[in-house]
């Protein structure tokens, strides 16, 4: 299971990052949210950016103090802090930009999926955001098309 975007859906409102920070930190803003929306001007693009919990996930690879793991019921990539040693290997490694860095700690930030119930889909009014398998993502589309 994982976070699926549909960017032609997403208004660029950034509820999601709030939701984000104010599951995680308890605090409102979008300095340390887990998801990102990308906003592209010129383009008129808005794109939220979150962890794709890839297969073989190479920022779990990446990590050289092991302080990455994967959460057996949900998939999620876990951050042991104390393990970390804020080398930012793990955001290296990740070539959709799924993993950021904390503004002070310098700790890498992914999306651990809300435990299984992501507050940023919660909030999301557009419905751009939404939580499932890829497969039955791909299934509904071509169910509907």
């Amino acid at each position: 299971m994982q976070i699926l975007v549909q960017d032609a859906l997403c208004s660029g409102c950034r509820a999601c990052e709030v939701a984000c920070v104010a599951w995680h930190d308890g605090r409102f803003g979008t300095a340390t949210a887990r998801i990102r929306v990308r906003k592209i001007e010129h383009l008129g693009v808005v794109r939220p950016v979150v962890c794709h919990a890839c297969a073989e996930a190479p920022c779990v690879a990446a990590c050289p103090s092991s302080a990455l793991s994967r959460d057996e019921a949900t998939s999620a990539v876990l951050l042991s802090a104390d393990d970390c040693i804020v080398c930012s290997a793990c955001a290296d490694a990740c070539t959709l930009g799924g993993v950021l860095v904390h503004p002070s700690s310098s700790h890498p930030l992914i999306c651990d999926l809300c435990h299984g119930e992501p507050a940023c889909v919660a909030r999301c009014v557009t419905g751009a955001l939404r939580y499932g398998s890829p497969e039955a993502d791909d299934q509904g589309r071509s169910a509907g098309a």
